[in-house]
């Protein structure tokens, strides 16, 4: 069933990179309540992230052949536009989140081929992890920071924020596979 979705959302991107309004219309009907919900979650504004979704799609119009399902599915690269569409906005607005509202609430979020299990089961293993390890990841991977602009943000040299990032994604590893 995950598959079918993934190539619905392939062919429609196929379909969308060639002009194809009726596919770009169910593609935005298919995700634009995840998406606004997603940029909601990231941005605590629900004006904000309407205008964000908005951009997100037009970005999709534009950009749809540039998809390659072999790196990912559909709502994975759109999940990524809609946190890029974000982080731009706070850069342009010289702002960053704070550290509080990186937390799990954007696993919630998840694309749809991620299950509740698996969910459950990485918020399980991110709330085992040390304060200094899960700090790096929540901003380095859920906050979406350069590798350079967590370890400022944190205050640490970059290799000790690479080592601790190393170390958690480990212990993640670890954590999952038992």
């Amino acid at each position: 069933m995950h598959l079918v979705a993934d190539a619905d959302d392939a062919t429609l991107l196929a379909e969308i990179a060639a002009g194809r309004t009726d596919s770009f219309q169910r593609f935005y009907d298919r995700h634009a309540g995840r998406v606004i919900a997603y940029a909601q979650r990231l941005c605590s504004d629900a004006v904000l992230a309407e205008d964000l979704a908005l951009e997100v799609f037009l970005a999709v119009w534009r950009k749809a052949a540039s998809y390659q399902p072999d790196r990912g599915d559909g709502p994975g690269w759109l999940y990524t536009i809609t946190r890029n569409k974000v982080l731009d906005h706070w850069r342009r607005c010289g702002r960053t989140p704070p550290l509080a509202d990186l937390d799990l609430t954007l696993l919630e979020a998840a694309p749809r081929g991620v299950g509740h299990e698996s969910r459950i089961s990485l918020a399980k293993a991110l709330d085992g992890l040390r304060v200094e390890h899960r700090s790096a990841l929540d901003l380095a991977y859920f906050g979406g920071f350069s590798y350079e602009e967590t370890a400022e943000r944190l205050g640490l040299p970059l290799g000790t924020l690479k080592s601790r990032i190393r170390a958690a994604l480990g212990l993640l590893r670890e954590a999952l596979e038992a």
